[in-house]
């Protein structure tokens, strides 16, 4: 079945097959049990809407929302209405989340389904069996959400022919913007819409440079650089970033490669040094850590009718055009996805759950923006005015945006437009591969700390990337760069069946 043309239709009629719930004595246990050990079989199956509800902990991503418990407690009405299931959404900061709920997740603390893309060494943990195997699980405890989620997405989520968590399924594969002062491009006549590479970049940056010489067309910092440098600029898809090594997005043969020993990265690193040196970036690129609030030009991921959005992070008006993607990899599917905990006595229950924000209107609505006209209000069938800061929550990090209202003054067709770009994306050769790095993790740790001392000044063009990256590379070389390479390529060929 090519879940990929599955229309929004499913979206409405995806409740119906919620199938009656069933429920379980007893708390949740106290250890992780390997997800090959069938730990679903603690659940009953005749699960009565007159017995007491299961409750289920959720562990979530962001700072607490004033009114969460107003929610919460609006959310419990409909779980238990529903699916005879209540839920206690607990909040980790930004700051604290990956480590917290890392020990969270070891210790064997009570829960039952979390954030899995911001949890420390979630695929080391994985890996382990700390998250339940949702293989067979999924199709049979919440085929409409199997059916849902692409098989793209699937793909990403699946580790040694497991399937290790729920993909979110919004803007999950990778488009790359150039974003624009739409006042600026407009009075300088850019044809902004037909740029792409970085030398149809340059004039732009010259026309910018030349209309005020006392602005710099393209701001970068040191631990960015031009957004999506190795990923979009030379498509890469990336195993590792510190140190990179990867596969070329166009690359059908598997090989995989040192992004700094290709040529086309080398031209694009000359090219960046070249506009360094001509004033066109700001001179303290490689130290900068935070950018002004207004650029002229930057590259961002996005996708469609993101000009709303950046509009108004941005307090100007932009407009943007697309230059890289979609493109499906394993890291932009994993960028957000749901673990269910492999020592949970409910994981059913943790599916239903799942399914129901995916594919009832009403729940992903109410967990996504809180309770109608309290925290916002209908403005048409599908877009909203919010009205209030109480209910803040990271909706990226919940369920699909498909079945979510679009927020005023976003275009009604936001999320239909974007499930239809998603449509479109092709995927990486190596879609679906995690590369293990602890047969060489002494050398990656090495190699991280020598990239970190070279990267801020080659990707700001601050420094000649004919001289530093063979010192870089030489040093890398040493440290054992090459053996990196070397088990990345084995790993890869067993998972292509070399």
């Amino acid at each position: 079945m090519n879940k990929k043309m599955k229309s929004l239709a499913l979206l409405l009629v995806g409740i119906m097959s919620l199938g009656t719930l069933t429920a379980c004595s007893g708390g949740n246990s106290s250890t992780p049990t390997p997800a090959g050990d069938n730990q679903t079989t603690a659940s009953s199956t005749d699960n009565k809407k007159t017995d007491a509800p299961v409750n289920l902990v959720w562990w979530t991503i962001g700072n607490e929302p004033k009114d969460l418990k107003m929610v919460n407690d609006k959310i419990n009405e409909y779980t238990k209405e529903k699916l005879n299931v209540t839920l206690e959404i607990k909040y980790a900061s930004w700051g604290e989340y990956g480590d917290k709920v890392s020990k969270v997740v070891q210790s064997g603390e009570n829960y039952d389904i979390a954030f899995g893309a911001s949890i420390n060494n979630y695929t080391d943990l994985a890996a382990k069996g700390y998250f339940a195997d949702l293989t067979d699980l999924v199709p049979t405890a919440a085929p409409a959400l199997w059916d849902f989620i692409p098989s793209d997405l699937w793909k990403g989520v699946t580790m040694n022919d497991k399937i290790f968590g729920v993909p979110t399924y919004k803007d999950s594969s990778q488009s790359q913007y150039w974003v624009w002062d739409k006042e600026l491009v407009e009075k300088l006549g850019i044809d902004y819409q037909n740029i792409k590479t970085l030398e149809e970049l340059e004039p732009a940056l010259q026309a910018i440079k030349a209309d005020n010489p006392s602005e710099y067309p393209l701001v970068l910092q040191g631990i960015e650089g031009i957004n999506g440098f190795m990923a979009t600029i030379n498509e890469i898809d990336e195993f590792l970033t510190k140190p990179y090594v990867g596969i070329n997005y166009n690359d059908t043969t598997g090989t995989v490669v040192s992004p700094w020993e290709q040529d086309y990265v080398m031209d694009n690193l000359r090219t960046v040094h070249k506009w360094f040196k001509e004033g066109l970036i700001n001179p303290d690129a490689a130290t900068l850590t935070e950018s002004p609030k207004y650029r002229p030009v930057t590259s961002d991921q996005g996708y469609p009718h993101a000009d709303a959005d950046w509009t108004n992070s941005r307090n100007y008006p932009v407009v943007s055009n697309m230059f890289f993607g979609p493109k499906y990899s394993t890291k932009t599917i994993q960028g957000s996805f749901l673990v269910v905990s492999a020592g949970s006595k409910h994981q059913e229950e943790a599916l239903k759950v799942i399914e129901l924000f995916n594919t009832d209107e009403y729940a992903r609505n109410l967990l996504a923006f809180g309770i109608e006209d309290t925290h916002y209000k209908k403005t048409g069938d599908n877009t909203i005015e919010i009205l209030s800061d109480g209910y803040q929550a990271p909706a990226y990090s919940q369920a699909t945006f498909f079945n979510m209202y679009v927020v005023d003054p976003a275009p009604a067709t936001k999320w239909t437009d974007l499930q239809a770009h998603n449509e479109t994306a092709t995927s990486s050769p190596a879609l679906g591969f995690t590369f293990n790095t602890d047969p060489v993790k002494n050398q990656v740790a090495a190699c991280a700390n020598i990239q970190a001392k070279y990267e801020p000044s080659l990707i700001t063009g601050s420094v000649n990337p004919d001289e530093v990256v063979p010192k870089m590379l030489d040093e890398l070389n040493k440290a054992g760069y090459q053996e990196i390479i070397t088990e990345a390529q084995n790993q890869l060929n067993a998972f292509l069946g070399k």
